[in-house]
This record gives C-alpha cells, sequence and structure tokens, in this order.
C-alpha cells in the first residue's frame, strides 16, 4: 500500500506540472507573449451580421472594401483629405492621392467618397470588418454569399440599370456594375432589405429608409482615363474568386495589413501599434503537419545571448612563411639539381646581367658551355659520328666492287668519257 501510494503522488505532481496540449488551430503558448491579444473567431451569425451593411455592394467595391478595413488610421486620414479638398477632381485628385503612403485599396476607395465617409463614421465596425477580412477571409466571403442569397430569396436583389446581378450557383451571385465604367454604389437598410431583420452591431442604421428597396445616387466614372501607379486606382483590377474565397488586386492575392495577422504594420518597426488598433498579435500558428526545412532548428535561429550578437570565430592561422598561399620550398623536379649552382670560386649565384666583355666585329660569338654550370657532368670528348656508306670498312656499310671503281683513280691511258 506505501508503494502504491508513492505512485499515486508522483502521477498526480506529473499531471500537475505537464502543459495542457493546444486545440489544432490555436497558438502555441510559447508563441504568445505579454501584452499579446489573440483573435477570437466569429461565428457564422456574426459574420453576417457583420457584413450586411457592404454584402450587396458590386464584387470590386467590397473586394476594395475588405481591404481598406485592415487600414483603419487611413481610412481616417482618406476621408479628412477627400472633405478638406473637396475641390480636386480627376487627375489633380489622383496625382494628390499617389503621395499618401496609402495602401492601394485605401486609395481606390477615394474615388467614392459617400463609402468612405461610411467606414470613417462608423469606425469600431470598420476595424472589426477589417479584422474579420484578415483572419477570416474565406469565412467573410461565405457570409457575403448567404446575405445575398437571402436578400435574392426576399426579392429585394435583382438587376436594373445599374447593377447586374447573375446567379451562377445555389452558393454564388455575382453583382456587377451594368455599365462597367460607371459604379453606382446601392444604398439600402440592413434591418429589412435580407427579409428578416438583422443587426449589425457598431453600425447605426441613421437616416437610411426603412424601406427593402435599394437606391442608388450619382455613378462613379472608373474609364479609361482612371489610371495609377498601383492596382487601386483600376477598378477592373480588383475582384473576388467565389471558388476559392480569395480577394485579388491587379492580378496577386492580395492578403491586405499582415499586422491584423501577427506582422508588423507596413514600414513601421516591429511591435508598432498605430490607432485604433488591438494589441499585436501574436504570429499565425504553422498548419497540421508542418516541419521546418531541412538544416533549421524547429523554433528558427535561436536568440543572441543577453550580452547581444556571439562573438565571431577566432580567424584560422595564416599561411606558411614565404609568399601568401604558396608554399616557402619549391618542389625539386625528378632528375633536376637540388640546388641552384652557383659561380666557382666566389660561392654567389652568377648575375643576370649581360656579360663584361663583347667580341669585336666581325669575329663569330661562341656561348661557353654551360652543362657544367647546369649541375650535368662534363664531357670532354665529342660523340662519335655514327657510320655512313662512306666510313669504309670501320664500322660502316660493306664496301661493293662499284663503289671501289667509282672512288680509285682511273687507270692509266684511259680516255675520259664525255
Amino acid at each position: 500500500m506505501k508503494i502504491l501510494s508513492l505512485w499515486r503522488v508522483a502521477i498526480l505532481s506529473l499531471l500537475a506540472v505537464w502543459p495542457m496540449t493546444p486545440a489544432r488551430g490555436a497558438a502555441s503558448p510559447a508563441a504568445t507573449r505579454a501584452g499579446q491579444e489573440e483573435y477570437a473567431t466569429l461565428s457564422d451569425s456574426e459574420l453576417d451580421a457583420l457584413v450586411a451593411p457592404i454584402a450587396l455592394y458590386p464584387d470590386a467595391l467590397i473586394a476594395q472594401i475588405l481591404g481598406a478595413a485592415t487600414y483603419p488610421d487611413q481610412v481616417v486620414d482618406a476621408d479628412a483629405f477627400i472633405k478638406a479638398n473637396y475641390n480636386l477632381t480627376g487627375e489633380a485628385r489622383m496625382n494628390a492621392v499617389d503621395e499618401k503612403p496609402w495602401d492601394p485599396s485605401v486609395q481606390a476607395l477615394v474615388q467614392f467618397p459617400t463609402v468612405m465617409d461610411k467606414l470613417s463614421k462608423n469606425i469600431d465596425w470598420t476595424s472589426a470588418l477589417g479584422d474579420a477580412a484578415a483572419n477570416q477571409q474565406g469565412d467573410v466571403m461565405a457570409a457575403i454569399q448567404r446575405m445575398r442569397t437571402r436578400a435574392y430569396a426576399a426579392g429585394n436583389l435583382k438587376s436594373g440599370q445599374q447593377i447586374k446581378v447573375v446567379k451562377e450557383s445555389p452558393n454564388v451571385i455575382v453583382i456587377e456594375p451594368t455599365n462597367p465604367q460607371l459604379i453606382y454604389v446601392p444604398s439600402y437598410n440592413p434591418t429589412v432589405v435580407y427579409g428578416a431583420p438583422v443587426v449589425t452591431p457598431g453600425y447605426p442604421v441613421g437616416d437610411v429608409a426603412a424601406t427593402a428597396i435599394l437606391s442608388f445616387g450619382v455613378g462613379v466614372a472608373v474609364g479609361a482615363a482612371v489610371r495609377g501607379p498601383s492596382c487601386g486606382w483600376r477598378y477592373s483590377s480588383w475582384w473576388m474568386n467565389w471558388r476559392t474565397r480569395v480577394v485579388y488586386c491587379g492580378g496577386g492575392v492580395y492578403y491586405g495589413n499582415p499586422y491584423w495577422w501577427g506582422g508588423h504594420y507596413p514600414g513601421f518597426y516591429p511591435g508598432y501599434r498605430p490607432p485604433l488598433y488591438p494589441q499585436p498579435r501574436p504570429p499565425r500558428p504553422p498548419p497540421p503537419g508542418w516541419r521546418p526545412p531541412p538544416g533549421r532548428p524547429p523554433g528558427g535561429r535561436p536568440p543572441n545571448p543577453p550580452g547581444g550578437r556571439p562573438p565571431r570565430p577566432t580567424p584560422l592561422p595564416g599561411p606558411a612563411p614565404g609568399k601568401p598561399g604558396r608554399p616557402s620550398i619549391l618542389p625539386v623536379k625528378p632528375g633536376g639539381p637540388t640546388a641552384l649552382p652557383t659561380t666557382p670560386g666566389t660561392g654567389a649565384r652568377p648575375s643576370p646581367a649581360s656579360p663584361t666583355t663583347r667580341p669585336g666585329p666581325g669575329v663569330p660569338s661562341r656561348q661557353p658551355d654551360t652543362r657544367e654550370l647546369r649541375g650535368y657532368a662534363a664531357t670532354g670528348a665529342k660523340p662519335a659520328p655514327k657510320p655512313n656508306a662512306f666510313s669504309g670498312t670501320v664500322g660502316g656499310r660493306p664496301e661493293s666492287a662499284r663503289g671501289n671503281r667509282s672512288m680509285s683513280a682511273p687507270p692509266s691511258g684511259a680516255t675520259p668519257q664525255r
């Protein structure tokens, strides 16, 4: 019994200190630092109410709004700019906005003052919409389709002179401008247009008429004359892929402000918190089954020691004395001399300078034999010449009668041939 009690105490102590395993999709406890807040995932009903005020806008305009909502501080600045420079139009307004350090989505909405005013007045709702768009983009796009389906079923969403409604599938309804170069922003009461009442937190209805009919103001021209250095100005560059639930800008995937999902505000140091933003978020956890690349530790690069960066390693010793990178003693060639020759009687190497005496004119010069100076054995006698046909009987070829006759003198009395 005593042994059993000890085992029970040990097991209970181990369970008390053992960390709980985080649920799938939750951030690792080690990744959460002091002062950080984690994103609270919204339910489908909460997302439906959040997107209700903009769900019936044209697709490209919604793409711009979702991106701009991730920059609520820039939305406030852009709305103040529009009100202070209401007299700027066309090319002058685009040039003035191009100088602002705003996101392309915010620059694009400068063309729609009523939309920018709505986002700025309801900044709490705008921040919540941007937070959800950055962390639950696919869920936000699904909520937009659910609200369109409800308005379509209630008979309050239909094509007209301003918009074209296309039901591509039971779950996908596309809203496009009837004239691609003239954009109309719909105005409606979200509490009645969807059939059943919908209440959006932080978005008061105000002076919107309590009617289920969509109304439109003056159209905004976004024709070929509208241009800019980024994808924001070109309205046709923004679109939404409802099948993959991704927002595109200029042909590339648009992610919005990385601050909302653990990154840092673009152009500022990590940890910078602009106004109207929550505390810094912990980074997104890796997907299930993710493994670090080969050769990299699981936690990334290890942190620096308290004193700063680690000291640099001691450099390797330099080359041996002599020329850098070359041996101080040259190798000896097989069969050659082991040392450089010296001048006889002096022990010094011969000078490479020219000789002090030169031969006189007309006297052929003869170079002295340097075989001995170059370390080879001197030979006093010349080698014997090789035998040939005229060498006689000493080592030559066998003599012939004809050859002897040709070399002997002619007999006396003989007449020479001509």
